[in-house]
């Protein structure tokens, strides 16, 4: 069920995402351990409001929080922390701006999902190996599974991914595959073991020219008659 600090917890995410930050460089910069920062920007504990704002202004986000009780944000000092003072309630929050079509990876949420997701949308070649016994009921034939009965490898070549139709659910991925025949497919991300990915070569990429030819000229040929 989601939480009405969800939307806060995406701008803070979104916004270390956008300015290339990992959570050791947020941390450094506002003096928080680095595991508490991950925790509670992951949801996984309590951010309080003072918090927000002092994670607000380290990646300068001012201007997309506005209405906090007319205050301005406090200054910025070396190494300080929120306390736990409680201020007014947020009162509208801007929408960061961002292409979401861009295939960023987030550290805040399944591993298996964002580097699968990635895959698909950077238009690289995968080849992912799950846990077969985890596969019951997945959609692959019984009889592939019999022939893999520990690990099943699946490639998926870029040339095909529109054809794959991947979705990205949040307990599995839902695939089309080509078996005895097509088949929609669904792999838990728990059964994912390994993923593998290979950039394509560029068919775009500039070729060499081959030396200009110089003007034709006249051909002897000997001909019996």
């Amino acid at each position: 069920m989601a939480r009405p600090s969800d939307p806060l917890l995406k701008l803070l995410r979104d916004a270390l995402l956008k300015r290339g930050l990992s959570t050791i460089d947020l941390a450094s910069k506002v003096g928080m351990d680095r595991a508490e920062l991950k925790k509670r920007l992951g949801g996984a504990a309590d951010l309080t409001i003072d918090q927000f704002l002092i994670l607000a202004q380290a990646l300068d986000l001012q201007k997309d929080v506005v209405g906090l009780a007319g205050k301005e944000f406090p200054p910025e000092e070396d190494g300080a922390v929120a306390g736990e003072e409680s201020v007014s309630a947020v009162h509208t929050l801007r929408a960061s701006s961002g292409d979401s079509s861009t295939p960023g990876l987030d550290p805040f949420e399944n591993p298996a999902r964002e580097l699968v997701r990635g895959g698909f949308g950077w238009g690289l070649d995968m080849f992912l190996q799950f846990d077969a016994a985890l596969l019951a009921g997945s959609g692959v034939p019984d009889s592939v599974l019999r022939k893999f009965p520990e690990t099943l490898p699946i490639r998926l070549e870029s040339r095909w991914h529109r054809h794959n139709r991947p979705d990205f659910g949040d307990e599995a991925l839902s695939v089309t595959l080509s078996f005895d025949a097509l088949r929609v497919c669904s792999f838990p991300w728990a059964a994912l073991r390994t993923v593998s990915f290979t950039i394509p070569v560029d068919a775009s990429a500039p070729v060499t020219p081959e030396p200009p030819q110089g003007p034709a000229r006249p051909v002897l040929r000997l001909v019996k008659e």
